[in-house]
């Protein structure tokens, strides 16, 4: 997996993001909170400068989350091989750092940004977290389940549990906690159907119907 600089997706991602808000997080909040003088009208130039004036710190950030990687991406995917049966390992993952703590994933690409003044261990918990929804929905995808907002939900849960799963737990180093606080009832809902060990197939469909209710 590489981990890469950006600039012109965190133009597309200001765009998108400055005034969404998702699952109760208002990411546009969040950019402005950040970068209080961006705009809509000033925006290209104010990226443009804060990646010059910033360029040694990101390019630093960029090295220590390299390096912090080794190890713990083998562990993961040893993980996912048992659960999914399927090797993710030889994927080309691109991890790209942004000015904006959005963390939107692309599927199509398997690239997906990190907020770049995470703390390191955060850091690797949003590689890992990227990681595993990369699975989940390749996994859904070969079972022919469409990509809705159900089966969002159904992701983010999974990661809650999967990746507090002691195994995973021990290269992460942090708890893996929900993010979205609207999905809290449906979590502990799924979390029932996971004491059933299904196996992975009947798991999720069990819990897409479950989430349809």
């Amino acid at each position: 997996m590489k981990i890469e600089l950006n600039k012109q997706l965190d133009k597309e991602v200001y765009l998108a993001f400055h005034n969404a808000s998702v699952g109760g997080v208002n990411f546009g909040e969040k950019i402005k909170n950040n970068h209080p003088e961006i705009t809509p009208q000033n925006y290209n130039e104010y990226i443009d400068n804060f990646y010059t004036t910033h360029k040694g710190e990101l390019e630093k950030i960029k090295k220590e989350t390299e390096s912090c990687l080794n190890g713990i991406e083998k562990t993961l995917f040893i993980e996912l091989q048992k659960y999914f049966k399927r090797d993710y390992s030889q994927e080309n993952y691109v991890c790209y750092l942004s000015i904006f703590d959005c963390n939107p994933r692309y599927l199509e690409n398997k690239t997906f940004q990190v907020y770049y003044k995470r703390s390191l261990t955060m850091r690797k918990e949003v590689v890992i977290h990227e990681l595993t929804h990369f699975a989940f929905y390749d996994f859904c995808d070969r079972l022919g389940i469409k990509n809705d907002r159900i089966l969002w939900e159904l992701s983010e849960i999974f990661n809650v549990i999967f990746l507090n799963l002691p195994s995973v737990q021990k290269v992460i180093e942090v708890e893996e906690l929900l993010f979205y606080p609207e999905l809290k009832e449906k979590l502990e809902a799924v979390k029932q159907i996971w004491t059933k060990n299904l196996n992975a197939e009947s798991f999720i469909k069990e819990s897409l119907e479950c989430l349809e209710k």
